[in-house]
């Protein structure tokens, strides 16, 4: 590196940010990931997740003397069932804001109703200028950042719908008081969402959109300095591990892979790159990345792969390395008996994967990859090495019958019965952009509605219609 680039380097300092609202269990990873990036290469950066700060704020603002109790509560290792009596106080709390206070706020999300599919940039710009409840501890605690780590750079991470509000109000604050800081924004809703943007109002409030993941190598370990895990807090809702997990304890997030290593599915969204694109490192790196950040651990991979997973595990227990973890899967035939039992072995206590429309005639259509009959052999894999599973459904899929629907479900019941299945959840099909399906609609017997023509600003789900019929179908 030249004396220049390096002095280049030196007289940047980037402020990594998460904006309000997130689950407050646990941080969510993306500025981690940046900041080991940005370290490794030179750049000193510093981060905050503002989402924990704010909720916690809210709730000392809104609960009275009962809000520091209850958060002790949250906090603690309490009984399940008083957990989940806590967590309902904070609930009802969160329910009460919204009736009377502000109708977009909960604690793990800000008017996301609004933000799910946000064509004009202009029902955006309302939300950024009307003041809510998390506007003046948001206000006060990215001042106290910028003061204390004066960045000459804010990166702002925005995951999903839920913080987009929050992470536009803090560009406005940005740009109205510290107008000389460069500001920049990416994440999951951005790459998403806003990949064909031809409105140019958002730049007004952000200096620079990034697209895809700045991280180009196969596997990084990401970097907690700077976050406080002891401000974060459980919210249970029932008593079954499996339902618990995405809302109770300290995971941290880490991903075994970049990208899918099926990417196949035709309503997934194959062309971006953050599933299209596949990597990933040796064992070794993850598990090395693991010993260095604690024993709790969610793998947030589009799909674990098996041949991975099994590495991993092997390596763990070489190591004898104690450590529970969690992730995502497909429920792959590479999943056997012997697999699971070496999982389990290795601190793996649950699964989540994708039966979809649990329906051999849909599964094919939509190239899943799998039948219910191979996903079945899996799932009785995992029962019997004692390992938790959460199957993803989807219900009105293109060319999906009602009987179809009927039998998905009575079949879902019956996994359920026999144990197969601990938890599970129907989410409606979806027409994104990014899919096969989109690309191709006459092979599932839809048309897509045309996109509206003028400036835009979100554009990732759109509606379409039977191929046989001209009512549209809302999204």
């Amino acid at each position: 590196m030249s004396s220049k680039a390096a002095s280049s380097k030196a007289k940047r300092r980037v402020l990594l940010l998460t904006p309000p609202l997130l689950q407050p269990n646990t941080p969510y990873p993306a500025t981690m990931y940046l900041k080991a990036h940005l370290d490794s290469i030179g750049v000193k950066c510093e981060q905050v997740d503002l989402s924990i700060k704010v909720v916690r704020d809210i709730l000392a603002q809104f609960g009275g003397n009962e809000a520091e109790e209850i958060l002790e509560l949250l906090s603690s290792d309490a009984p399940i069932e008083s957990k989940i009596e806590a967590a309902n106080w904070v609930s009802d709390l969160a329910s009460g804001i919204c009736a009377e206070v502000d109708e977009g706020f909960g604690f793990s999300r800000y008017s996301e109703y609004l933000c799910a599919s946000l064509r004009d940039f202009k029902e955006l710009a309302k939300l950024i200028r009307k003041r809510g409840v998390i506007d003046e501890p948001l206000e006060k605690h990215l001042f106290l950042a910028v003061q204390k780590f004066r960045p000459t750079e804010v990166w702002v991470t925005c995951p999903f719908p839920g913080t987009l509000v929050g992470a536009f109000k803090i560009a406005s604050y940005l740009s109205k008081n510290f107008p000389n800081i460069k500001r920049v924004i990416g994440g999951g809703y951005v790459s998403t969402e806003l990949r064909h943007m031809t409105d140019k109002r958002p730049y007004k409030f952000f200096d620079e959109f990034v697209f895809d993941s700045p991280i180009k190598v196969p596997f990084i370990a990401p970097s907690y300095d700077g976050i406080d895990m002891q401000e974060y807090f459980d919210m249970p809702t029932e008593t079954d591990l499996v339902s618990r997990l995405w809302c109770s304890g300290r995971w941290k997030k880490l991903q075994m892979a970049n990208g899918c290593y099926w990417h196949k599915c035709a309503f997934c969204d194959v062309r971006l790159s953050y599933i299209g694109k596949f990597s990933m490192p040796t064992p070794g790196e993850i598990v090395d990345a693991m010993e260095g950040l604690g024993d709790k651990f969610h793998f947030v991979d589009e799909a674990m792969p098996p041949t991975l997973v099994r590495g991993v595990c092997e390596e763990i227990l070489r190591r004898n390395f104690t450590c529970t973890w969690w992730g995502n899967v497909r429920f792959d035939a590479a999943f056997t008996p012997e697999l699971t039992k070496l999982m389990a072995k290795a601190g793996c206590i649950a699964v989540t994967g994708g039966l979809e429309c649990a329906c051999d005639r849909l599964l094919k259509l939509m190239n899943k990859g799998i039948t219910l009959k191979s996903a079945e052999k899996v799932l009785k894999a995992f029962k019997a090495s004692k390992i938790g599973v959460h199957a993803y459904l989807m219900y009105d899929f293109p060319t999906e019958t009602k009987r179809e629907f009927s039998e998905a479900k009575k079949y879902v019941q019956s996994l359920v019965s026999r144990g197969l299945v601990s938890t599970y959840y129907w989410h409606r099909f979806g027409l994104t952009v990014h899919s096969p399906i989109y690309a191709a609609p006459e092979q599932f017997k839809i048309e897509v509605e045309p996109i509206p023509k003028g400036r835009l600003f979100a554009l990732n789900e759109v509606g379409y219609r039977k191929a046989s019929s001209r009512k549209a179908t809302k999204k």
